[in-house]
């Protein structure tokens, strides 16, 4: 009988090892020490990385951004890694905390030292042109350039620097000077604009509409593009010899095409190069946790959706690869899907599955592999039904999280909390409307998208239908568990609690939806008591549906707590410490919060009668004429 092993090799020798049509391949993930750094970088150039990302999520976060109370815009930029921020200029120095930026340069110096050992290259990811403090522009009044925070989301308006001026394009050139001095091996940079804290003067695609110095209006486009990544080019080769490749996405132009024909090779805007216009780059996968279909819980793979994608990106035409594993507990499988794929690449649904059923069999057997992969499959269908769900993030993401409607109460009249009742989760809402608005759970950061009958029903049968995917999911991966050998046994049953923790994540989602429908319905006046023959003395559909609710989020944050308080394992993504508990992040002592939700709730239970209507007379017969 052959071993999974075998089959693995066997299937890879069915067909002469494809080189990657790439120049250029970089891989990134995840690393929470310069140890797994090393390790991924190292297992990274024998899948034939030429470099690897050194900016994700995992670096510390500039909090000190949230610097005005009740506004909570600076939660999108505090985790881009701006290059003010960490390789900051002189004149700017005594606008930016130095230490911070010592520390996170410190950790950038020290994966290009390691990436140097290794012989391979650095890519740095950002968002620029990004804010600046109000205070740089009282003191610099014409470096002030567009305002790019979402009218919806922020409180005080926020400012990039307007890079038409010659003073801050010689910021950003003595910036990137310092900051290849210190790590050489940078480049590849890719600049995220117009979103999230970032913005190009006179854009359409600033949230505010096109707006920045008056000075400047009339000047093209490409124009800004040019000298902006010209400035980046020009101070990195003050520093060392070599390439520096820019693209800026996000960018949101009517025409980047046109765009790009004025530029250089080598630079790029919405994966456009130019002069030619041709495609940049080519991305698999992702390592903003605002791309994972399942955050904030963690673990679940997406071995389908990386196949799909890898086959994209070989049709693509594109110089250069971005393999980027933003799923960090399994970039085994990641690696895997990679090295496979290049030896036998797939072309159809036939040959993606038979890739990754020769995959499955490696990890658990011939016998079980078609069970592992129908269970990779059905998270793949809840994946990109979450995708539907996404409108600024996830449901589950700016919902979930960033309402924080995994910690709050569901209560009748939450405007009736206590604030000592509503304090440990309110700090954390995004919410920068009143607070009629931050007690309706339907309101997301400014928007109503899900609201409405027809926002929850559309919303509420995605939901239903992911629930019913993770269940086969979980069936499947259990059916397995037992007869597995104990390393994979313990895996399996891992992924079990994980999408278990997702399923949960599902109910709250749904169940804050159909709440807040079901309070404006019956606060609107509509839910009235009715006559009380026997048959309808105590139970009316409404009244009861939303109590069910409220005692389903009830008993699921008490399993949700005692899964987090049993498990050694990461099941959802918690801050290291209180003091890093923040708008995007839920707390490390999440498990503390759902059982403090829970005791508020059933404080809260007899309120519920109240949302009738008062009795009301019957109306008379209109008269007879």
């Amino acid at each position: 009988m052959r071993s999974a092993a075998m089959i693995l090799a066997l299937w890879s020798a069915t067909a002469a090892a494809a080189a990657p049509p790439f120049r250029t391949v970089i891989f990134g993930r995840y690393s929470d020490s310069i140890q797994s750094f090393e390790a991924f970088a190292r297992r990274a150039k024998q899948s034939g990385a030429t470099h690897i990302v050194i900016t994700a999520e995992d670096l510390p976060w500039a909090l000190w951004m949230l610097d005005t109370p009740g506004d909570p815009y600076p939660a999108w930029a505090m985790s881009n890694i701006g290059i003010f921020k960490v390789a900051t200029p002189d004149a700017l120095r005594p606008y930016l905390p130095q230490d911070y930026a010592a520390r996170v340069l410190g950790i950038l110096k020290e994966r290009c030292e390691v990436l140097r050992r290794l012989g391979l290259k650095a890519a740095y990811t950002t968002f620029e042109p990004q804010i600046l403090p109000e205070a740089v522009y009282r003191d610099h009044p014409l470096w002030r350039g567009p305002q790019v925070d979402h009218p919806l989301r922020s409180r005080v308006p926020r400012f990039a620097p307007n890079i038409d001026h010659p003073e801050v394009l010689a910021l950003y050139r003595e910036s990137m000077r310092k900051f290849c001095t210190v790590c050489p091996e940078v480049e590849v940079v890719s600049l995220h604009t117009n979103d999230s804290g970032s913005g190009m003067s006179w854009s359409p695609g600033l949230y505010q509409g096109p707006n920045g110095s008056a000075l400047t209006r009339d000047r093209r486009m490409y124009e800004r593009y040019r000298d902006f990544f010209g400035a980046l080019r020009q101070g990195a080769q003050e520093a060392r010899t070599g390439p520096l490749e820019i693209d800026a996405e996000w960018v949101r132009e009517a025409t980047p095409e046109l765009v790009a024909t004025r530029l250089e090779p080598g630079m790029a805007v919405a994966n456009f190069e130019g002069p030619k216009a041709t495609r940049y780059k080519a991305v698999v996968g992702f390592l903003l946790d605002y791309f994972y279909p399942f955050y904030p819980a963690l673990g679940i793979p997406l071995p389908v959706r990386y196949v799909e994608e890898l086959e994209q990106a070989a049709q693509s035409g594109a110089q250069r690869l971005f393999y980027l594993i933003g799923d960090r507990y399994n970039t085994d499988i990641y690696f895997d899907i990679y090295d496979n794929f290049w030896k036998s690449p797939t072309s159809d649904e036939v040959s993606r599955m038979q890739l990754l059923r020769a995959i499955a069999a490696s990890r658990v057997g011939e016998a079980d592999a078609g069970r592992l992969v129908s269970a990779w499959a059905a998270i793949h269908r809840a994946g990109r039904d979450v995708d539907i769900l996404n409108f600024g993030g996830t449901l589950f993401y700016i919902g979930g999280v960033h309402q924080r409607w995994i910690t709050r109460p569901f209560v009748p009249f939450p405007e009736e909390l206590l604030p000592e009742e509503r304090e440990y989760y309110r700090k954390f809402q995004f919410q920068a409307r009143g607070e009629d608005r931050a007690m309706d759970l339907g309101d997301i950061q400014g928007t109503r998208q899900y609201q409405g009958l027809g926002g929850a029903a559309v919303s509420g049968q995605l939901l239903v239908r992911m629930k019913a995917d993770i269940a086969q999911a979980r069936r499947l991966i259990s059916s397995m568990a037992p007869s597995a050998p104990p390393p994979r046994r313990a895996e399996l049953e891992l992924l079990d609690r994980r999408l278990r923790v997702f399923d949960i994540l599902i109910d709250n989602c749904r169940d804050g939806l159909e709440y807040q429908y079901l309070l404006d319905f019956m606060k609107g006046g509509r839910l009235r008591r009715p006559i009380e023959f026997q048959e309808h003395l105590t139970d009316i559909p409404e009244w009861r549906q939303i109590k069910e609710i409220a005692r389903r989020e009830m008993d699921n944050s008490i399993v949700l707590a005692e899964m987090l308080e049993s498990s050694r394992d990461a099941l959802l993504d918690l801050a290291k410490t209180k003091e890093e508990e923040n708008i995007r992040v839920l707390g490390p002592d999440l498990a503390r919060q759902l059982r403090r939700r829970v005791e508020i709730m059933a404080k809260y239970r007899e309120d519920y009668k109240r949302l009738f209507d008062a009795e009301k007379p019957l109306p008379r017969p209109a008269p007879q004429r």
